[in-house]
């Protein structure tokens, strides 16, 4: 069992501190400025120190307290949040997501927004994990979003967008490079991503220019780092096109040789066969492949 000390007490206390006033403290919670100085005098008690220094009519909360109550706001905003959530089911629904960082700012949210702003009662729930793998996930989601193809008992697994690479970097340094062919990237900084290590030297070859080992570079732990170094002018990144539209489109970035292009498994999405079942997902589901044809359609040339 928790040990928690008294929950009213602990109400007291946020708005005191709040407030810097029992008596504004006691009008917000409806209640007199005796049960507030009785809630935080019980407190004390439990923690065996003082919470408040006064100051004329103002009480701050003592050095020591100020930790605590910085631990007990971020709580009763956690406890409001979910129970804002959970509140906003009733007559709508949420939608559950599960993507890798990098696609769900590059992708996933922005192309989201259209369903989002079409059915406002429905709230859609992104979460990340820095891994591809799914194993180690603790709890469902009606979709997972990853790299590759994905296995799970009783899902369906089906690709969303194409996964094209191509080497990538700001238009002011494209400019002091001399780009005529794919080799003269080298003679700037190739930006790489730890989780695929051999990116650079895979797409050179595609280029037709062979490298004994993977050519030198600072290695970034998402795409969407290197991809900001990228846009700093900080050196060259690879990525996959559907994940540089807008950059591309807004002369953020250029693509030189994007005739060049390494293919890799597509982004897929997984879910388990009921969610089907529920208008609201098939919606969103058919949403995000009507935006996913259009990127493979529009794929700059």
């Amino acid at each position: 069992m928790r040990k928690l000390p008294p929950l009213h007490a602990l109400k007291a206390f946020e708005a005191t501190a709040r407030h810097a006033s029992v008596t504004r403290a006691a009008a917000e919670l409806g209640v007199s400025h005796s049960a507030v100085s009785q809630q935080i005098k019980s407190l004390e008690e439990h923690f065996g120190q003082t919470l408040f220094a006064r100051h004329g009519r103002r009480v701050e909360p003592t050095d020591s307290a100020r930790a605590l109550l910085e631990e007990v706001r971020a709580a009763f905003d956690r406890i409001a949040i979910a129970s804002e959530q959970f509140t906003s089911q009733k007559g709508s629904g949420v939608i559950t997501i599960n993507a890798t960082p990098s696609f769900a700012m590059r992708w996933l949210i922005p192309r989201s927004s259209s369903f989002q702003r079409s059915n406002p009662t429905i709230s859609v729930v992104v979460e990340t994990s820095a891994s591809d793998g799914i194993d180690h996930l603790t709890k469902g989601y009606d979709f997972i979003f990853r790299r590759a193809p994905m296995q799970s008992t009783d899902h369906r697994c089906q690709k969303i967008i194409d996964d094209l690479s191509t080497a990538i970097l700001s238009p002011t340094l494209a400019g002091t490079l001399s780009l005529g062919d794919p080799h003269g990237l080298m003679r700037g900084i190739l930006l790489h991503m730890k989780s695929r290590p051999d990116a650079w030297k895979r797409w050179f070859e595609v280029c037709d220019v062979r490298l004994a080992e993977t050519p030198p570079g600072p290695y970034y732990e998402h795409f969407f780092l290197s991809l900001q170094a990228a846009i700093n002018g900080l050196g060259v990144a690879i990525g996959p096109l559907c994940l540089v539209e807008d950059d591309l489109a807004s002369d953020r970035l250029v693509a030189p040789f994007r005739e060049f292009l390494l293919p890799g498994p597509g982004f897929h999405v997984l879910y388990p066969t009921t969610t089907m079942r529920s208008k609201h997902h098939r919606a969103f589901l058919d949403a995000l492949l009507s935006e996913a044809e259009k990127s493979n359609n529009a794929r700059p040339l």
